[in-house]
């Protein structure tokens, strides 16, 4: 019985040994040869063997010439009593990892024990992972975009060659320090960024200046975001910066050239528009002064010629001036009964009705606008209203809000004309465009201009025969 009890924990250590996931096996050497006394535990089946097939066999009658050579050299390195010689494997498509140990009696080796693991899938992971900085390290130093990796203490650890090439200072100038690329008057701007990226932000396609070598600044578009370790944890931040100057250059210089294009265009239409009731006038003026009778009626062509060479100048001045930014809060439909009060006259000789309409469950239409020019638009679109209805009927005036008091107001004029044709609907606004006949189309294009300097929108719906509507969209003032 007690010879039983002692032999019980030399059992269960080889019991443990024969069922383990990985493989232990012993050798000594005889004749020069290393020789298996011991090889238990499952990778021993993983690998195509059993341990009697390996228990008493040297490397040479387990594995090729070439692979037991190899084999052979850290086994004599064990044997020579050199600790913990370690080595990688493979054999039937496993990869496996080996530490061998001396076992020493008096000093001397007596027999080496080894343990193996199989690390086959560490070793894919491995070679993916291998495969993924590869790709990460191709971008990094082929990117065109200049990118600079930064510690938490805002120091550079790292820069590709395109920062290099658009910032000028090389990666030995500038690892270890801060950015050097931050002007001076922009630290503080740079300090708030930093904070949201620390706070876990992005930031992207931010456009800023920055700073070269040689002292130039530049126009970039930056992209930064924070770099996280394993366990999520913020270690940094990367940046990516974009130099887009020569991008900012071209839009101010098509920005430029789109402005003396127009002011171009006005000045040709604005001299062809007077150019016509100046020869009128030219024209009677010399009437006159060769003693022709009728000068009462001369006079009053003349003044009319005067006049409409003023409308076209005043309606010039209204586009070219700056416009004003004193805006206030105003109720939308108190400044369209003033309109059409003063506009009532007219239409009564016109046999013109207009009929203001607020929709129901609508809420106070308040808007924040310069007065004056709110009122010019709805004067002018409801006079094109009128002279578009020569025989008389309704102009319906339409005000509906949306959503809360951060909605929207949408005012429309509905008129009962001719309508417009389809494809003449999109050149509305432009200047000297216009559909009347004795018109300079200076007039929409204000209005145009008036409402996208409120943020609002302005358009058109016509058919032929069945009237036009003009929409106006405009931000709600908060109640």
């Amino acid at each position: 019985m007690e010879k039983h009890e002692q032999l019980q924990p030399e059992l269960n250590l080889v019991e443990t040994i024969r069922l383990q996931q990985g493989m232990t096996f012993k050798f000594k050497q005889t004749e020069g040869r290393f020789i298996h006394t011991l090889c238990e535990g499952e990778l021993v089946y993983q690998l195509g063997f059993t341990p009697c097939q390996v228990v008493g066999k040297d490397l040479y009658q387990l594995f090729p010439d070439k692979s037991a050579a190899v084999k052979e050299d850290f086994y004599r390195r064990a044997w020579a009593g050199e600790e913990k010689v370690t080595y990688e494997g493979e054999y039937n498509n496993i990869r496996y990892l080996a530490s061998l140990r001396p076992v020493k009696r008096n000093g001397t080796v007596v027999e080496v024990i080894a343990s193996c693991v199989d690390i086959t899938e560490r070793k894919k992971a491995e070679i993916e992972l291998g495969s993924t900085r590869e790709l990460l390290e191709s971008f990094f130093e082929s990117s065109l975009d200049a990118i600079d990796v930064v510690d938490l203490s805002s120091k550079i650890i790292r820069v590709n060659s395109a920062f290099e090439h658009i910032y000028g200072w090389s990666a030995e100038e500038v690892l270890g320090r801060g950015l050097p690329f931050i002007p001076s008057h922009m630290a503080e701007q740079a300090e708030a960024l930093n904070r949201k990226i620390l706070a876990g932000e992005q930031i992207k396609n931010y456009e800023t200046v920055r700073q070269c070598k040689d002292g130039r600044l530049i126009d970039v578009s930056l992209t930064v975001f924070p770099v996280r370790n394993a366990a999520g944890n913020i270690t940094g931040y990367a940046g990516i910066s974009r130099d887009i100057t020569e991008k900012k250059r071209t839009e101010e210089f098509l920005r430029k050239t789109d402005k003396l294009n127009m002011i171009g265009h006005l000045a040709a239409g604005v001299a062809h528009e007077i150019r016509n009731p100046l020869t009128a006038m030219r024209g009677f003026v010399q009437l006159l002064r060769a003693g022709h009778e009728s000068k009462s009626e001369f006079y009053d062509i003349m003044l009319s010629e005067i006049d409409l060479i003023n409308n076209i100048v005043t309606d010039f001045l209204m586009i070219a001036k700056p416009q004003t930014t004193d805006f206030k809060r105003s109720h939308v439909g108190r400044i369209l009964k003033q309109v059409i009060t003063l506009l009532g006259a007219e239409a009564n000789l016109r046999g013109i009705v207009i009929c203001l309409e607020t929709k129901p469950n609508t809420a106070e239409p308040f808007i924040h606008c310069a007065e004056f020019q709110i009122k010019q638009v709805f004067i002018n679109l409801l006079k094109n209203a009128m002279e578009a209805m020569p025989g008389g009927g309704t102009i319906f005036v339409e005000v509906e809000t949306t959503g809360t008091a951060h909605g929207e107001i949408r005012i429309r004029f509905h008129d009962q004309g001719g309508g417009i044709p389809e494809e003449r609907i999109p050149k509305l606004g432009e200047p000297f465009y216009t559909t009347k006949e004795k018109g300079t189309g200076l007039g929409l294009m204000m209005c145009f201009k008036i409402v996208e300097a409120h943020g609002g929108r302005l358009l058109f719906d016509s058919q032929l025969g069945r009237g036009t509507t003009v929409e106006i969209t405009l931000p709600a003032a908060e109640i």
